[in-house]
């Protein structure tokens, strides 16, 4: 079993205590830093190097889906005898810790599931934000329709459509057969595009809701009323222009059902309408969404440079 660890200017501590509650859970644990300020992957080498973790150090940022490629290569190579195939990778963003027995529960749960005859894509824990202790819901479909789904540690696993990637745990022959992350996305959706892709390729993928990863998602939360209470992940304005472009990129070019399609149809607008209305600089918002969404049209990739 190892742990792939993306970093990109990571709170020390929070990473110190992530490496330290996997240490005893996994065999080997990769960092991947995305060129962090220099300063910081001084200090990320030295407590690589002190946790005893392979480290490597990418030059220039290149994407959450090329550092998770380049961290599964380092999983991937030849270990003596072992067959490489039916180890495990678990991905994991810099600011997320396992909560005691998740990395058991997730791979307990794969391997039932296979001894069962279930075609395991992957299997990922509850989300809980560590800003608010809220449990995040996952994502279902019946090919019409999208919802999010609530559950609670007695639930035991659900069957879903789409694992963020922190705390997605993959068999290696199965990451190998489904293929690598989308490096050309750079950032968000890179894990929806893989979850769907699996989906199309008939590969089933599982919510553990006893599993939980205390993990935070944008800069801040909003919470609102919509119906119910709802929680709003806000990012940069930089990450506005992925969200656009990457929507339109995988609308294009992924399988999906219709209820998929009109699901990030339906939340890319209300993302467009709810942030310019409600979070500053509502200009560089704007500017940033128009430029999204021109380039998802005229199917430009990879990294972004703003023009500010």
């Amino acid at each position: 079993m190892s742990a792939v660890i993306v970093t990109f200017n990571p709170e020390l501590t929070t990473l110190r205590k992530m490496i330290d509650a996997l240490q005893s859970e996994v065999d080997e644990i990769v960092v991947v830093d995305n060129a962090s300020a220099a300063s910081a992957v001084e200090q990320i080498a030295r407590l690589a190097g002190e946790r005893s973790c392979h480290f490597e150090a990418l030059t220039e940022n290149l994407g959450i889906g090329a550092a998770q490629n380049r961290g599964f290569a380092v999983v991937n190579r030849p270990q003596g005898n072992a067959v490489s195939g039916e180890r495990y990778v678990l991905f994991l963003d810099h600011d997320s810790i396992p909560e005691a027995g998740m990395v058991e529960l997730l791979l307990d749960t794969d391997l039932r599931l296979r001894a069962s005859g279930v075609r395991v894509g992957a299997v990922g824990p509850a989300i809980v934000d560590n800003r608010t202790g809220t449990t995040g819901r996952f994502i279902v479909s019946n090919g019409f329709f999208v919802k999010r789904v609530p559950c609670s540690p007695a639930c035991g696993e659900i069957g879903v459509d789409f694992l963020i990637s922190s705390g997605t745990l993959v068999r290696v022959d199965t990451f190998r057969a489904i293929g690598a992350m989308d490096e050309v996305l750079f950032i968000d959706h890179v894990d929806t595009e893989w979850c769907l892709r699996a989906k199309a390729a008939g590969y089933a993928l599982f919510g553990v809701c006893g599993a939980r990863l205390n993990h935070s998602l944008g800069d801040e939360v909003v919470a609102v009323w919509f119906g119910r209470h709802r929680e709003i992940f806000v990012h940069s304005p930089l990450r506005d222009y992925y969200m656009c472009r990457n929507t339109l990129l995988i609308l294009r070019s992924v399988s999906m059902s219709f209820g998929w399609r009109l699901f990030l149809l339906m939340r890319l607008a209300g993302s467009i309408v709810f942030f310019l209305a409600t979070q500053a600089p509502r200009l560089q918002r704007l500017r940033c969404m128009m430029g999204g969404l021109r380039d998802g049209v005229l199917n430009r990739q990879g990294k972004w440079t703003p023009f500010w």
